[in-house]
């Protein structure tokens, strides 16, 4: 059984306390563009939300398929994705090849780089004060997920109900 980053974007403030506890501990130093979470800001009306995004961790990860020197594993340990530097060639294959975003060629070293779960002890997750990140297992993931979606569900059932069915005087 693996283990994930579950993000619970709502709770999520936008420090960025993420992006430089994961570039100091990966990369030695506070650099938030050379982190492997990454904060996504959008604006509204004013307000601001903001998402970190990192690896998923996919089953069938698209990166680790299209790499054309089979760089990409998965670590056997933490079922995260691993990058093997000697093998990586910085094509950016995996770049385009990943709907999350989450591999990118780190331009200091021309290497990609992936989120690896700081080998089972995410330092994002530790730094985090908001809560926003956990560090579970991928089958805790893949059950609120599911109650999410049955809760998303059963609201629109009941909005239809009532628009449907007004009450009468």
């Amino acid at each position: 059984m693996g283990y994930v980053i579950l993000i619970h974007a709502d709770r999520c403030s936008g420090c960025q306390m993420c992006e430089v506890g994961c570039s100091l501990r990966n990369m030695g130093e506070c650099n938030p563009e050379r982190s492997r979470i990454r904060m996504i800001k959008s604006e509204n009306n004013g307000q601001y939300d903001f998402v970190p995004s990192t690896c998923m961790q996919c089953e069938t990860a698209m990166c680790e398929l299209v790499c054309p020197n089979k760089a990409i594993s998965r670590n056997l340990q933490t079922g995260a994705r691993q990058i093997d530097e000697s093998k990586c060639i910085g094509c950016s294959s995996c770049s385009y090849a990943c709907p999350f975003g989450a591999c990118f060629v780190d331009r200091t070293i021309g290497k990609s780089v992936v989120c690896t779960q700081c080998d089972g002890d995410p330092t994002c997750v530790k730094v985090c004060p908001s809560g926003a990140l956990e560090y579970v297992s991928a089958d805790q993931v893949n059950v609120a997920l599911k109650r999410d979606a049955a809760r998303r569900v059963i609201e629109a059932t009941a909005s239809t109900a009532a628009t449907n069915n007004p009450a009468s005087c």
